[in-house]
């Protein structure tokens, strides 16, 4: 599922200085540029941090943005942020991220069928780290659909 979402025009890799506001606001663009969401999306997934506080912190330098379908959800879309300098939600250095996966689902079971998919990657701290530490976009590509392929195959892995 996740390698179907995340193309080469939904990950970016940024070098910039950013703020945690823009951070989200940039890791969102290609889902925006794709028609997948509307501008009052990234509004939405912002002023949700800033009322509810670092939610979307998964711990280990992860952030999920996201906000509700009907706040400008379009179509069912995901993009990821690579940052070389991580960022501070709502400017508490304890909640330090640098991947941010935006994502805009369109009703509760994609939003489900999503957040399974990536814990499912993220939960592999060697996977993890090998994204953190990938320094090109196909590198990125390839270390997700490398996992997913594993995954398929220990679906037809007995353990007895």
């Amino acid at each position: 599922m996740l390698s179907r979402l995340l193309t080469k025009d939904f990950i970016q890799f940024s070098n910039e200085s950013l703020s945690w506001e823009d951070a989200i606001s940039l890791s969102a663009q290609p889902l925006l540029e794709q028609g997948k969401i509307e501008n009052c999306y990234i509004e939405a997934m912002i002023n949700k941090v800033k009322e509810f506080g670092p939610f979307i912190n998964l711990g280990q330098g992860v952030a999920l943005p996201h906000a509700r379908p009907d706040e400008g959800v379009k179509e069912f879309g995901m993009s990821v942020l690579k940052l070389q300098e991580p960022v501070s939600l709502l400017d508490d250095e304890e909640q330090r991220v640098d991947l941010l996966f935006c994502l805009a689902a369109s009703d509760n079971q994609k939003h489900l069928e999503a957040l399974s998919a990536l814990t499912k990657l993220l939960s592999n701290k060697q996977v993890l780290k090998q994204l953190k530490d990938a320094e090109t976009i196909q590198e990125f590509l390839t270390i997700i659909k490398t996992e997913e392929v594993s995954w398929k195959f220990m679906q037809y892995v007995r353990v007895d």
